[in-house]
This record gives C-alpha cells, sequence and structure tokens, in this order.
C-alpha cells in the first residue's frame, strides 16, 4: 500500500518525502480545500516536484474546491502549468473541473477527491467510466463496504484517510463556516466553527440548556482524531491502495512523526507478508503518535460494531506532550555541535529528543551550549526564528543528519 502524506508548503513535502512518503499531495494555490498558507505557487510546486521526483516519490495536486465558471480559466491555467511541472496527478471533486483536465490534458491521472461522496461500488464504476484512476473514498465507509467496493471494481485505486482530523460533515461538505463567518469550507476557508463551543435553548423558554453538565457549554459537534496505525492487516486486506494521512495545516514535526511511524508499520507488514511469518504490532508506534499533537483518537466509522466513539463532546483542546522546537540545518563533522533552526523555545540544560529521517533510533540531547550563528555570543535560550548552534553537554558526539526535527517534552 501506498503511503501519502500531507505537504502543507515546501518544508512539510521535503520533510514527508524524507521520513518515508511514498507521495505526498498539495494544495494549487487558491484551489484546494485548504487555506492559501497551506498551498503552493508554482515555483513552489516545480522545486517540490523536482525534490520528491529525485527521492522516488510521487506528487498529487488538490484542486478540489468546488469552483464557479469564474474560476475555471485561471484554475485551467495552473493546471496546465502544474503538469507541465511533472505532477503526478489531480485531484478533483466537481464533474466540470475533471472533465476539462480530461479533455486537456488526456494522459494525467485524476483521483477523485472524498468530497465527491462515494459511498458504494455503483459510484465507484461510474467515476472510473469518467476517466478516474483512483477514489478517495466517503469517510463514512466501514472497511466491509470498502471491501465490497474494491471487489466490485479490481482494477480502481481506492485511497483512504487513516490519520488525522475528521470533519463533523458529510464527507467535508459543510455549510457552517459560510453561514457564521461567511467563509467557505468548500471553497478552502473553513473557519472549524464545528469545533467550537455550543448551548441550546428550547424557543419558548428563556433559559439556556447544557447538554452535558459542563459549566463551559458543550462541544456537540467535535470530532475525534482518526488513527489506524493499529490495522494495517484489515487495511490490506479489504483492497485499499493508498493510506492518506491528514494535515497540511499541521507542523512539519507532526509530517515527520507521523509519516515515520506508518512507514515503520507497512515496511513491517511487507516485511512480514515477505517472508511468511505473522505480522507483529508494536506498541511504541502507538506510544509515538501520542507524542503529535492530537485530539484523543478514535477508528472513526471503520469498524462499526466496535463502539469506538467518534464525538469529543467535552472538550476542543489538543493532546499535546511534545514542542516542535527546531529542525537541523547541519551537524558538524566531528558530532560535536549542530546547526539549528528553531521554531519554538528551549533553554541551556533541557533535553532534546531527536527525529533523524535516516534513523530508525531517536536520540536524546542534552544541550551544554547555545550560541548565536552569526554573532558567536553565548545563549541561555533560543526562540522562534533564531539559528543557533548548541553543544550536547559533556561535548559529547551526536551524529544525525540534515533536516532532523526536535522535539521537547512539555512538563
Amino acid at each position: 500500500m501506498e503511503l501519502l502524506s500531507p505537504a502543507g508548503n515546501l518544508e512539510k513535502l521535503k520533510t514527508a518525502v524524507l521520513f518515508g512518503a511514498d507521495a505526498v499531495y498539495c494544495g494549487a494555490g487558491s484551489y484546494s480545500l485548504r487555506s492559501e498558507e497551506a498551498s503552493f505557487t508554482l515555483e513552489q510546486l516545480k522545486a517540490g516536484v523536482e525534490f520528491a521526483h529525485q527521492h522516488d516519490c510521487r506528487v498529487y495536486l488538490a484542486m478540489n474546491i468546488i469552483p464557479f465558471d469564474e474560476d475555471l480559466d485561471e484554475m485551467a491555467s495552473y493546471l496546465g502549468q502544474a503538469v507541465e511541472a511533472g505532477i503526478d496527478a489531480v485531484i478533483a471533486s466537481d464533474p466540470g473541473m475533471i472533465s476539462l483536465a480530461r479533455r486537456r490534458h488526456p494522459g494525467l491521472k485524476i483521483h477523485l477527491s472524498t468530497q465527491a461522496n462515494t459511498t458504494n461500488s455503483e459510484s465507484a464504476q461510474f467515476w472510473q467510466n469518467q476517466g478516474v484512476n483512483r477514489i478517495v473514498l466517503a469517510r463514512e465507509l466501514s472497511l466491509a463496504q470498502i471491501g465490497r467496493i474494491k471487489k466490485t471494481n479490481p482494477d480502481l485505486e481506492l485511497e483512504v484517510f487513516i490519520h488525522g482530523a475528521m470533519c463533523v460533515a458529510y464527507s467535508g461538505r459543510c455549510l457552517l463556516s459560510k453561514v457564521l463567518n461567511d467563509r467557505s469550507a468548500n471553497r478552502g476557508s473553513c473557519t472549524q466553527p464545528c469545533r467550537w463551543e455550543y448551548r441550546i435553548r428550547e424557543i419558548s423558554r428563556d433559559e439556556e440548556l447544557t447538554i452535558n453538565e459542563d459549566g463551559r457549554g458543550t462541544f456537540i459537534l467535535n470530532s475525534r482524531d482518526l488513527c489506524m496505525i493499529e490495522h494495517i492487516p484489515q487495511l490490506a486486506e479489504a483492497g485499499v491502495d493508498s493510506l492518506k494521512i491528514e494535515g497540511r495545516m499541521k507542523t512539519a514535526y507532526y509530517v515527520a512523526a507521523v509519516t515515520r511511524i506508518y512507514r515503520a508499520a507497512l515496511d513491517s507488514y511487507a516485511r512480514a507478508i515477505e517472508e511468511g511469518k505473522p505480522y507483529e504490532y508494536d506498541h511504541l508506534w502507538r506510544e509515538e503518535l501520542e507524542k503529535v499533537s492530537h485530539r484523543p483518537y478514535t477508528t472513526g466509522f471503520y469498524f462499526p460494531d466496535s463502539k469506538d466513539e467518534t464525538e469529543y463532546i467535552s472538550d476542543a483542546a489538543y493532546v499535546r506532550g511534545y514542542d516542535f522546537v527546531g529542525k537541523v540545518d547541519e551537524c558538524s563533522p566531528d558530532g560535536l555541535k549542530l546547526k539549528v533552526k528553531v521554531r519554538n523555545r528551549f533553554n541551556l540544560g533541557d533535553t532534546l529528543e531527536i527525529l533523524d529521517p535516516g534513523s530508525a533510533h531517536i536520540s536524546k540531547f542534552k544541550v551544554g551550549a547555545i550560541s548565536d550563528c552569526e554573532t558567536g555570543d553565548a545563549l541561555e535560550a533560543a526562540h522562534n526564528s533564531y539559528l543557533v548552534h548548541i553543544m550536547e553537554a559533556g561535548s559529547k558526539s551526536v551524529s544525525v543528519g540534515q533536516d532532523s526535527i526536535i522535539r521537547r517534552k512539555l512538563l
């Protein structure tokens, strides 16, 4: 199965590639269902495609807004230049956009977005007849239902989400943000009002009623985050071709940590199949996924009889045990000094953990010295946007690769 990771910008694309993604998906300017902050200019897209292809990784371009007539000319122009840049597929939900892509770029693979709400075999067959190569299935499906769709359409690639935030709306089609904030989720500008705190009031009464006994209100529309790390074999047995991680708006640390774990699980499963041995799930994988910022986990709709709750009605906050504090820009030849681009504060004496894309091992590093890269001044703490050199306490040697991710455990 393919491991498909989110690429909210060029840095995250490179991070996903280095930490083991088989493919990445990124947004086309203002034409994907994430804000422009998590989308690519054409120049960035060209650089990203070049980097990904150098590492045998595919790039899928999301152009899955629900467009109006006035959008189509610019979308067609962007797509044409993206095809010239070498994208491997376009992700679309609108029949008009799919028709346009087929007509102008007959060799381009088309992936149908989850926004199209594909929930049955007949719909899957319909879209395949329209030239669609892959369907990103609706999130509402169970593994058994996915298996039936694959059995009926064996030549059609199926992609499903396996990790990350979930939307309360039917396959993401939601009008709450548009009604409350005049920012449409179907145009890439969702403000996530489903995460807000709500109370209810019966129309003939003045007093407000809380649905649960919680003075802060209730979060009746708030979903848990998806996590399927324990169910790789079941996904394979259902006939899934691509496992998709949600999170183009998340940090590079999130992309690295989650991609790294699912890569390990997929590789372990592949080895077990190749060697004819039982697949062994490693409980440390789940522990690592608990270390990224997330809401409590669920298996969503995949196992309808499991009674695994998808709602998270007590809060809207993230579970957050670690801070992403920096990326390694360079490691000195002797391993005594790391050049670090700082993202969040860390202090002299802190113990940091380093995720190296070239190693399965997580290194621990106690900060013995911090100095400014430009001035050479010694520092007591490093702050966001600083470029610093750090040395381990006791002048120990540490060998880690460029673009390694550094995190710090929160107290």
